[in-house]
């Protein structure tokens, strides 16, 4: 299995080109080989079938078609990263959630489509970020962020997902030469307990969690720039207008024990539906690489 990659899932739609663009992108930053997955899963296959023809057959010639394109595109937008191309017969949650045990990002799309070919995106996006073993970008079918922007925002949490999410974002900082926009929310949506503190108080308060995450991780990082932001709102509506402008925000993330479970925490779920920019969800857990056992049919490169 291919190690040190990026992966991204792939289904022909607009939103998986946009994926698609940003993780080859990615690959040239942090000098990673990319695979291009493509889940042509059997339950579609009745829109696609040819009379009398081979269902997995057909689904299988769409999926190498889809798959050649995209790696063209890919190869044009950056001609030095290598790229592998993989067809599963597997769902794509089952797909990208194994190839995440030997991958440093998996790369999916905001939304997808299911007329011809898997619902890569969309939903499954969600579900691959709560269950991943490696972190899990999501990118906008739009990017608004321009080009020569140099800012990458993460939302600071006294957690150890938010510790991750830190740790991921200063080294994206420091490839992208981008300044860090550390932000870390004075509010978070509950009712105080007790008398209710006044601004002064939560900022003196919230501004010592803020110094005491960043000097716990950030002596490693001397050249990055980091820009220290307290925010007098709930962490979603921070960083969503941090958001605007960077190249990308970094979120820590809820990891469930229940493989069907889809939640990835109301924070990072609220961003990435509505994040002008690449959301990259860390999660709290990384297991070692594993062998991959759903059904990946074949590799070309």
């Amino acid at each position: 299995m291919i190690a040190n990659c990026i992966v991204v899932g792939v289904d022909g739609s607009p939103g998986a080109r946009s994926a698609l663009l940003w993780a080859v992108d990615e690959c040239r930053i942090r000098r990673r080989t990319l695979l291009i997955v493509h889940a042509s899963e059997p339950d579609g296959a009745q829109l696609s079938a040819g009379h009398g023809g081979s269902k997995l057959t057909t689904l299988d010639q769409l999926g190498e078609q889809v798959l050649r394109d995209h790696a063209v595109a890919a190869s044009a937008r950056q001609p030095a990263v290598a790229v592998t191309t993989m067809l599963s017969r597997a769902t794509a949650f089952d797909a990208l959630t194994e190839l995440s045990h030997n991958a440093d990002l998996v790369v999916v799309g905001s939304r997808g489509h299911g007329a011809l070919t898997s619902t890569i995106l969309g939903s499954v996006s969600h579900s691959v970020a709560a269950q991943a073993h490696c972190p899990v970008a999501v990118v906008p079918r739009r990017l608004a962020f321009r080009e020569d922007s140099a800012r990458v925002v993460v939302g600071v949490a006294p957690t150890v997902a938010g510790r991750l999410a830190l740790g991921f974002a200063l080294e994206e900082a420091r490839l992208r030469g981008a300044t860090l926009v550390a932000t870390l929310a004075m509010r978070d949506g509950q009712p105080e307990p007790g008398p209710v503190r006044s601004l002064d108080v939560r900022a003196h308060d919230s501004g010592a969690i803020l110094l005491d995450e960043l000097e716990a991780t950030a002596s490693s990082y001397p050249d990055v720039i980091i820009e220290p932001t307290l925010a007098d709102s709930e962490p979603a509506v921070a960083l969503l207008s941090a958001a605007y402008g960077a190249q990308l925000v970094v979120v820590g993330g809820h990891h469930s024990d229940d493989r069907w479970s889809s939640r990835i925490g109301p924070v990072p779920s609220e961003i990435a539906h509505r994040s002008p920019c690449p959301i990259v969800v860390v999660g709290q857990r990384r297991l070692a690489p594993g062998r991959v056992t759903t059904d990946l049919a074949r590799v070309t490169v």
